[in-house]
């Protein structure tokens, strides 16, 4: 097996690059009008929604694992549309999409020692690729964000010089705009293991949501309003249910399709994703302060709730681990002293 697929395995010097990211982010974490902390990544939803995931009928034999290694199966579950910012800002301003999924009951060994939580959670942006390859070049970046007044001019200028090709990634999700984040495709971006429990069979997949009907072209952002996306979601819910094709793609030739480097795209023709599910979200109604918007915003959306069979791959996943749980934790403690 190869190491970077080994369950264990870690890059000399993480553990440090971790514990600064954790420092670094929590000191970006703002709060909301009423006090109370925000999500330090995707604090503004644009809705949250009861959806079921049904497993397809006909599943390759290779990729019959975890969730997917029962076809025909339906799972309850709740997903979260969200703006990418880490501050509440109008769905005019340019960024990318989120899309959290988070399957209920699911029973199983967990990826992550300690983890309570009964859930399979699958996270995408409405973009293929991050802009940071790996945990080192992602702080070097959120360390230049974390000077005052000017961090963001800073980190910019930090990519000019040292990392284009990373600047060029962050500029086109910047100048993201969309009508309707029920017509875009969301990939998951980082890598994730598809096989058994023990680590021993299987192989790293990517995922993506796929709909139906596909943006042709970006919105036109200057005569909407501040949260249309949340309008433009609501009005089509109120009308009929709206579907997505969960699919999967296979790593191909690991040189071009790396584990540890998330900046380089996995090229969809060269291995074509498969569908395994359907992301079924009913018709329904979208109120801000409903219940189930209040208890999305109290949850934890992490890549490490899953499975191990499910288990996330690569430094960057690595590093979600301990900056998610970090964060969420102190989200908690601020609420309670709120």
């Amino acid at each position: 097996m190869q190491q970077e697929l080994r369950p264990d395995f870690s890059l000399p010097g993480e553990d440090k690059i971790f514990k600064e990211m954790i420092k670094l982010t929590i000191n970006m974490m703002e709060e909301s009008q009423n006090g109370c902390p925000l999500r330090v990544q995707h604090a503004k939803a644009a809705a949250c929604l009861t959806a079921s995931f049904e497993i397809a009928s006909e599943i390759p034999a290779d990729l019959q694992h975890g969730v997917f290694s029962q076809p025909g199966t339906t799972f309850e579950a709740l997903v979260r549309f969200s703006t990418a910012q880490g501050t509440i800002e109008p769905d005019t301003e340019p960024t990318a999409r989120g899309l959290a999924i988070k399957l209920l009951a699911v029973e199983g060994a967990r990826a992550m020692d300690g983890d309570t939580e009964q859930s399979q959670d699958f996270l995408f942006v409405d973009h293929p690729v991050f802009p940071f390859p790996n945990p080192k070049e992602y702080k070097e970046v959120i360390k230049c964000k974390n000077f005052p007044l000017v961090g963001n001019l800073f980190a910019l200028a930090h990519l000019l010089v040292f990392d284009p090709d990373q600047l060029k990634i962050v500029q086109e999700i910047r100048n993201k705009t969309v009508a309707n984040p029920l017509h875009i495709t969301y990939w998951s971006g980082s890598p994730y293991w598809l096989g058994n429990a023990a680590g021993t069979s299987g192989q790293a997949v990517k995922y993506s949501a796929v709909p139906p009907i596909i943006e042709k072209k970006p919105a036109d952002s200057k005569k909407r309003s501040d949260d249309y996306l949340r309008k433009a979601i609501a009005e089509q819910l109120a009308q009929g249910e709206v579907v997505f094709d969960f699919k999967v793609q296979r790593q191909g030739d690991p040189a071009k399709m790396p584990i540890e480097d998330t900046s380089v795209y996995w090229d969809e023709q060269d291995t074509v994703p498969v569908k395994l599910a359907t992301l079924r979200i009913k018709k329904q109604s979208v109120n801000e302060n409903s219940d189930l918007e209040k208890r999305c915003e109290d949850m934890s959306f992490n890549p490490w709730h899953a499975l191990k069979e499910h288990r996330p791959l690569g430094g960057i996943n690595r590093l979600r681990k301990a900056v998610y749980e970090a964060s969420f934790s102190e989200r908690e403690q601020r609420k309670k002293s709120a």
